[in-house]
C-alpha cells in the first residue's frame, strides 16, 4: 500500500518531539482526574465507552498496555483488570503482551486502547492472545488510524512515527524499535484492520466483528492524551457537535479524516 502524499517511513527522535510530558503516565493522570477537561473527558469517553456492551456480564477482563489507567472511569465492570509491562500504582499486573502469564484459555475478554500500534510484532502479540482467550473471547481495540490529517498532524509534532514498509504479518518483521516502549508504528493498526479477507486469512485465529473508523476534529481538541499540546476547553454539547461533523466527514473522506478506528476481534471456536 502506497501513499501518495506522506508515505514510505517517517520516524522522529523523542527529542524532536513538540508535545509536552511525552511519557508521564503520572502526571497526565494526575491532571486528567483532577480537572477532568471536557475535550478529553468527552474523547476518552468515546474510546472507552462502546466497550461497554461487549463487558456486561463477563468475569475475565484484561486490559494490556493501560498507561494512565483511563479506562476504569468508563468502563462500568468490577472484573476489569489493569495490566502494562511497567507497574505503577494504579496497575493490577505487571504484564509483557507478548508473553503473559495467564493460563491458556482462562480470559474473556482482552481490551488493547492504542497499545497494538506500540508493539514490534503484530503477529506474535495475535498468537499470545489466541492462547489466553477462551473460545469465543474477544480483543476490544481502540487505535489510530493514518488517515491523512493524521499524519500531517504526527509530522508537525513530530510526537509518533509510522512505516508503510513493513510487513505487519511477518513474523519475523520488525514493526517499531522493540527496546523503545514508546516507539510507535502508527501505521500498524491502518495496515493490519485494512482488509477484512487478509487479516483473517494471515491471523486465523480471529474474525472481525467490528471495524469502524472514527475521530477527527474531536482528536486534536483533546490536547493529546499523555503527551500534550494546547488546546481550547468547550462545552459538551459543542463537542457533540464536533462529533457529529466528525462522523459526516469521516463517511465522505476516510481516507482524510479518520484519526482513529474501533475494531472487535473473536476468537475462532466459540
Amino acid at each position: 500500500m502506497k501513499k501518495l502524499i506522506l508515505g514510505g517511513t517517517y520516524f522522529p527522535t523523542h527529542e524532536e518531539n513538540l508535545m509536552h510530558s511525552e511519557g508521564d503516565l503520572a502526571a497526565a493522570r494526575e491532571v486528567f482526574l483532577k480537572n477532568r477537561p471536557n475535550n478529553l473527558n468527552y474523547l476518552l469517553q468515546s474510546r472507552y465507552g462502546w466497550m461497554n456492551e461487549y463487558i456486561n456480564g463477563q468475569k475475565e477482563i484484561k486490559e494490556l498496555g493501560a498507561g494512565a489507567g483511563f479506562s476504569k472511569v468508563f468502563i462500568e465492570s468490577p472484573n476489569l483488570k489493569l495490566t502494562d509491562y511497567k507497574f505503577q500504582p494504579w496497575i493490577d499486573e505487571e504484564v509483557d503482551a507478548l508473553n503473559t502469564p495467564f493460563q491458556d484459555g482462562s480470559i474473556d475478554i482482552l481490551i488493547c486502547s492504542h497499545m497494538i500500534h506500540h508493539l514490534a510484532s503484530p503477529v506474535k502479540f495475535f498468537r499470545e492472545a489466541s492462547r489466553v482467550l477462551k473460545p469465543g473471547g474477544l480483543i476490544l481495540i481502540s487505535e489510530i488510524n493514518t488517515a491523512l490529517t493524521m499524519r500531517v498532524l504526527l509530522r508537525m509534532m513530530r510526537h509518533e512515527g509510522w512505516s508503510y514498509d513493513v510487513d505487519v504479518f511477518d513474523e519475523n518483521a520488525i514493526c517499531n524499535d522493540h527496546v523503545d516502549p514508546w516507539s510507535a508504528n502508527c501505521a500498524t493498526p491502518e495496515l493490519l484492520y485494512r482488509d477484512k479477507k487478509l487479516f483473517e486469512e494471515k491471523i486465523s485465529d480471529f474474525k472481525i466483528l467490528r471495524n469502524e473508523r472514527t475521530e477527527f476534529a474531536i482528536f486534536p481538541l483533546s490536547g493529546g492524551v499523555i503527551a500534550k499540546a494546547k488546546t481550547i476547553n468547550l462545552p459538551r454539547w459543542m463537542l457533540k457537535l464536533v462529533a457529529g461533523v466528525d462522523r459526516v466527514l469521516i463517511a465522505l473522506m476516510p481516507q482524510v479524516f479518520a484519526l482513529g478506528r474501533r475494531v472487535v476481534l473473536k476468537k475462532r471456536g466459540g
